[in-house]
């Protein structure tokens, strides 16, 4: 399986909120915006640059993304992604959206994971 990764621009951070708040507007300023909700939080990925009034926040992380669509029927490119990086000690968050995946990891581990993902045979474009 080929796998091509490709950096988002920017950092970004990781941002906890109450499971019933709103989510700020000056959230979607960046490229790449995750929010996810639950019963026990509201969690949105955003620009390191942007300020939410938040319970806690996390980063700053460096994003990268499969390039292209991956198919629903495709199985095992998250592992292939982050089964590295756990051998080499390097924690991530995962985000998967309808056409394809992100990684995101620590902005300090960015140049180990892209040597360890290349020398897993995963292009960095």
């Amino acid at each position: 399986m080929d796998i091509v990764l490709r950096r988002v621009p920017g950092e970004y951070v990781v941002h906890r909120l109450a499971p019933d708040a709103a989510v700020p507007a000056e959230a979607w300023s960046a490229p790449f915006v995750s929010v996810s909700r639950s019963a026990d939080e509201l969690s949105i990925v955003t620009g390191a640059g942007v300020h939410i009034d938040a319970q806690r926040t996390e980063g700053p992380w460096l994003a990268y993304r499969v390039a292209g669509a991956i198919d629903f029927s495709a199985v095992g490119i998250m592992s292939a992604l982050t089964a590295p990086l756990a051998e080499a000690g390097l924690g991530i968050l995962g985000i998967s959206t309808f056409d394809t995946d992100y990684i995101l990891v620590r902005a300090d581990d960015g140049e180990a994971a892209e040597i360890t993902w290349r020398a897993a045979g995963i292009d960095i474009g």
